[in-house]
């Protein structure tokens, strides 16, 4: 089997990534299909807001886990429900840190920010973040992702995010030595809000705020150690041989590297293979064999796995085991 398939101290996850419609979804849910199969407790989670999942498992999939044979579990994340959850989370969060600005009108802000930008990377961070903080439930975590843009915005998170967080709790321990400055000359500064008295903070620790930033921090420095550590995870590109495919994988692998995130193989779907020659199909057999050669001389070192058309749409578990073996398999 392969070896970036396979767990070690602890569990390891599989991003499936690539262009809509390349084969993801099938691929994804094939592979966790054949690990369940071979004894690992197995978890695949559609990230996609397009749910396939469930259509390639022939059952109906929700937001927590349904087993759906020996070892194999499967969810589909509603993207919706997980914007929401994420934002009354910080709501929460804030009315908490910032108790005495009390003028403010959260409700109405939170509402605006749900169709902020950016708002659906962050929150499929969060969800993210949630099923590895669970990890040790699984042998094998799979999630099938979005179209590789989104994805690489989230992957890419957690490196923009500490940078951020890191310059935030500098900025903070600043506001925080001045006050304390000040508080030497004038004396502590006091608010009152409802029936309480609060007092400003002056030290790190008395500092709600920065308690908040700190525990982000950890959050974030979580995932990216688990996303890229390479005994931890591995990304698969799943593709199929044509040319617009190819660019998106390459630029994908790219961004990948910047951020230090493992990419082990691809997988080239939908691999046409003729045993007589059939004049319509030359000019598809022709771009197909130039893709497979640039894949060989772009992406020395990393994997390739071929899967072929088949007769039929491969759904359901017995047609996912026989796909899922090819993929895992070395």
């Amino acid at each position: 089997m392969r070896e970036f398939f396979l767990p070690k101290k602890g569990y390891r996850v599989v991003f499936f990534i690539g262009k809509g419609g390349v084969g993801k979804t099938t691929s994804s849910a094939a592979a966790a299909t054949a690990l369940a199969e071979r004894g690992y407790r197995t978890l695949v989670v559609s990230l996609d807001p397009a749910h396939n999942l469930g259509d390639v498992l022939m059952v109906k999939l929700k937001d927590k886990p349904k087993k759906i044979a020996e070892n194999l579990y499967a969810a589909e994340l509603d993207m919706e429900k997980l914007i929401k959850t994420y934002l009354k989370h910080l709501e929460e969060s804030m009315k908490h840190t910032y108790r005495y600005l009390t003028v403010i009108n959260l409700e109405k802000y939170f509402e605006v920010l749900s169709y902020s930008p950016g708002i659906e990377e962050y929150a499929t961070l969060e969800a993210v973040r949630e099923i590895l903080v669970k990890g040790d439930e699984w042998d094998v975590i799979i999630f099938d992702t979005p179209p590789t843009g989104l994805t690489l915005r989230v992957l890419a998170l957690p490196r923009i995010s500490l940078i951020w967080a890191d310059k935030l709790i500098e900025i903070r321990k600043a506001i925080l030595e001045r006050r304390a400055a000040i508080a030497n000359i004038h004396g502590e500064q006091e608010f009152v809000v409802g029936d309480e008295r609060v007092k400003l903070p002056t030290k790190e620790e008395e500092d709600a705020v920065m308690r908040e930033l700190k525990k982000y921090r950890e959050e974030v420095a979580f995932v990216e150690g688990v996303i890229t550590n390479p005994r931890k995870t591995s990304v698969v590109a799943v593709m199929n041989p044509e040319m617009l495919p190819l660019y998106e994988t390459e630029r994908a692998r790219e961004s990948l590297r910047k951020f230090h995130v493992p990419f082990n193989m691809i997988v080239m779907n939908k691999v046409l293979e003729l045993k007589g020659e059939i004049p319509e199909l030359r000019a598809k057999l022709e771009t197909q064999e130039m893709v497979l050669r640039e894949v060989g001389r772009k992406f020395p070192g990393v994997e390739m796995v071929k899967i072929p058309v088949f007769a039929e749409e491969p759904r359901g578990l017995e047609r996912l085991r026989e796909l899922g073996g090819i993929i895992v398999e070395g």
